[in-house]
């Protein structure tokens, strides 16, 4: 630790201090966010602090608004020069750093809690008054790094999210109170250095792709990427951990899985919509990726900085505000592969195909992997699909944790008669799935991509439906004209058996006397044609959930059986056509 400065500030700004944050802010794009963050700072100084208000078991909603409020009042008060941001901050920190504990059992609460007194300790430390200054470095320490060490804490050497998140705050706090404890400073840094390529490599390896999905990407991949910043400016390196396979090229993606529309591919738990991102601007940076820094990513941005809320007062994006550090990207260069696979090895494989770089690009998105994945959904072998700039085939996403977690569901049954599966959004009923006699797929399934090509790609399901079936494969490719073909091939059948091809859509839906569907979207519209016969269901999305779980207003299941023949085998083919 004697290599770290014996000043402040030391997190994220290194020897240049704020100089870089400053001069960032004066480029068009950082004095528009400028602007954003003075207003949203204004707003702040008329709320009270915020309280210690639990949510079911976590403080996270909490922390994480604090952290939003110091990031966002420390900023304002660094590039305006007006006194009363800090103030506020700092009363905000005080505050927190009064609650009786952080919520050390739902450890993502203690992390986001840690960071956020830390930058703003850090960030305001000449400001603060000594008893300011020694109320906070407590709070650091006593409920933040010490209890981190108390009982078993799965986290340090996890896999998932909580890795990162949670040992981002620690070596916040680590490095912020290094001088007062450095004895407890070192193990905790070091603690993280060991730990963090556990998540990075289930995380990225081999190309890049996040199994627990886009959305969580952005949580797992925004605090990797502060805990990479803070040990670059506080060591001058970050002990390879950048290195970690498929790391430097996950931008790719977060790329691919936006669709033309701007949707994410929103497989597992993942919100249907897409932000602006302080990742993907500290990735293009550190990589040198200015491409990542598209217009797509730029306009996100440029997006955030032109709002003007009228309340923050439960928070905002908490972590962009770091985003005017790194901000000074040049102009993109170059146009991403149409096509992205996630590799041989992947945890949760998905392949992603696109005909053009234009907003009306037909671009599928494919998922194979295990419905016992991280944050995994009963959706092997399921697709979204857009064309013409409508998204036609839709995935519901997640489900609200705080809200189910309070109902008789158990929300993280992930068993074979699990409660997990019972539910609308994550079980089997409203994904873009086969269906075999309306049986679940099994939970100890594992699908493969095992065919990939620039405009095709195939997947052996097989895992998922046995023993009802001895081999079931999905084909997609993208066809002339921006359509879709999926084809579809299950053989060992039981005879008679009811095979049913289902798929969500928010789009109008209408079954035609020729057996095909047409899909409306205003004066858009999409031909479904299928090569066999039967009729097509459409049944509204509101009467398959439960009333206890969230509305899906608009979207709909549309879906046909067939019966297995004698031979066992079923032979489907389904092609979107855009009109």
């Amino acid at each position: 630790m004697d290599r770290i400065s014996s000043a402040h500030p030391r997190l994220l700004v290194g020897e240049f201090g704020f100089s870089v944050l400053k001069r960032n802010a004066a480029s068009p794009e950082g004095k528009a966010f400028k602007a954003r963050l003075l207003h949203d700072a204004e707003l702040l100084l008329g709320y009270p602090p915020q309280p210690r208000k639990m949510e079911g078991r976590r403080l996270l909603s909490a922390s994480r608004n604090v952290l939003y409020r110091i990031n966002t009042l420390a900023a304002a008060w660094l590039l305006s020069g007006e006194r009363k941001y800090a103030d506020r901050a700092i009363r905000e920190m005080t505050n927190a750093a009064g609650y009786s504990d952080w919520n050390p059992s739902h450890y993502l609460d203690v992390g986001e809690m840690t960071l956020a007194l830390s930058i703003g300790y850090d960030w305001l430390y000449e400001l603060l008054t000594p008893d300011e200054r020694s109320l906070i470095e407590r709070a650091i320490v006593d409920k933040g790094l010490k209890p981190s060490y108390q009982g078993k804490q799965w986290w340090i050497a996890g896999s998932n999210n909580w890795n990162p998140v949670c040992h981002a705050g620690m070596v916040a706090g680590a490095l912020a109170v290094a001088d007062l404890e450095p004895a407890l400073a070192e193990k905790t840094v070091r603690r993280a250095l060991e730990n963090l390529p556990r998540s990075m490599k289930a995380g990225y390896a081999p190309n890049g792709a996040y199994p627990e999905g886009p959305m969580y990407w952005g949580y797992g991949t925004e605090f990797t990427a502060v805990l990479l910043a803070m040990l670059d400016a506080a060591f001058g390196e970050d002990f390879g951990l950048a290195a970690q396979p498929g790391f430097s090229v996950t931008g790719d993606f977060i790329q691919a899985t936006t669709g033309p529309s701007g949707q994410p591919f929103n497989y597992a738990d993942c919100n249907t919509r897409r932000g602006a991102s302080f990742a993907m601007i500290y990735l293009a940076k550190k990589f040198g990726r200015s491409d990542w820094f598209d217009a797509v990513e730029r306009k996100l941005f440029a997006d955030v900085a032109a709002a003007r809320p009228k309340s923050v007062e439960r928070g905002g994006n908490r972590l962009l505000p770091l985003a005017l550090l790194y901000l000074d990207i040049p102009a993109e260069s170059g146009k991403p592969p149409l096509s992205y696979y996630s590799g041989d090895g992947s945890i949760v494989p998905i392949g992603i195909l696109r005909s053009d770089h234009t907003s009306k690009a037909a671009w599928v998105g494919l998922k194979a992997g295990s419905p016992a994945g991280p944050h995994g959904h009963m959706d092997g072998g399921s697709f979204v699909f857009e064309s013409e700039g409508r998204r036609w085939a839709v995935d519901l996403g997640m489900e609200n944790y705080t809200k189910i977690e309070a109902t008789r569901f158990q929300l993280w049954d992930g068993s074979r008669e699990g409660d997990r599966w019972k539910l609308f959004r994550l079980g089997p009923a409203s994904h873009n799935i086969l269906r075999i006699d309306g049986a679940p797929q099994n939970v100890e399934g594992n699908a493969k991509i095992t065919k990939f090509a620039a405009d095709s790609a195939e997947m052996d399901l097989t895992s998922l439906y046995a023993p009802a079936a001895r081999k079931v494969t999905r084909a997609a490719a993208l066809l002339p004209g921006r359509a879709l073909r999926l084809s579809d091939r299950l053989t060992g059948l039981r005879p008679n058996a009811r095979i049913t091809w289902q798929m969500c859509t928010r789009a109008e839906a209408e079954a035609l006397p020729d057996g095909s569907l047409k899909l409306r979207y205003g004066k858009q519209e999409l031909l479904i044609r299928k090569n066999v016969p039967g009729i097509w269901s459409i049944v509204p999305a509101e009467l398959l959930r439960d009333p206890l779980e969230s509305a899906n207003p608009g979207a709909g299941m549309v879906s046909f059986t067939v019966p297995a023949p004698e031979t066992g085998n079923v032979e489907l083919e389904v092609t979107l056509t855009p009109l």
